[in-house]
């Protein structure tokens, strides 16, 4: 079935919230510094781009942990996220620069939420995390989640929408991770 088909069979739902969104700029090394003042003792998960790999890990309490080594010269782009806010970064030259978007406070907005699988297949799960292998391309990668049972997850992402008034048009202004969760084939996720 095609990515099309596939959406088209398990819908979107337009819902509204509220959310507050709000710029940050820091240095690389002061990353975890606003993970802490963004998210106090919350956890959640996070996810870092550099120059020579991807790594998942866990926050809790602005504390990171991961099983890779995170090295914030290397950093290109990093979401830290839960089911009620958003950290995200890009670099920029020296520095980082991106937003923190929160929901349940703010201005009322419209969103969807929607499902994307992530490559690979479960093959173990230790202390946290679960090894997606993919045997073709020789790939894996170890993503955080609390349920081990399933052989697929997936990534639920918070689509905001906006409107343009020069043109009349809404679509996507924004998006945001929301959590990693199975993925169960034939039910709608998200």
């Amino acid at each position: 079935m095609s990515g099309l088909s596939l959406a088209r069979k398990v819908g979107l739902t337009l819902r509204t919230g509220k959310s507050i969104s709000e710029p940050i700029e820091c240095a690389p090394v002061d990353a975890e510094k606003i993970l802490r003042e963004k998210f106090g003792n919350a956890s959640g998960i996070f996810v870092a781009w550099q120059i020579q790999n991807i790594v998942w890990g866990k926050f809790d309490g602005g504390k990171i942990s991961s099983r890779s080594e995170l090295t914030p010269e290397y950093l290109l782009e990093c979401r830290a996220f839960n089911a009620d806010a958003e950290i995200h970064l890009k670099r920029v030259g020296k520095t980082l620069r991106g937003r923190f978007i929160q929901d349940g406070t703010g201005a009322d907005n419209f969103y969807v939420d929607s499902f994307a699988r992530l490559w690979g297949e479960n093959s173990g799960a230790a202390e946290g995390y679960i090894k997606l292998l993919d045997r073709q391309r020789k790939l894996y990668m170890e993503i955080p989640c609390a349920e081990t049972n399933s052989s697929w997850y997936g990534l639920l992402t918070r689509n905001y929408i906006g409107g343009d008034v020069k043109t009349g048009l809404s679509g996507y202004v924004d998006y945001r991770f929301v959590s990693i969760e199975p993925a169960k084939v034939g039910v709608k996720n998200g």
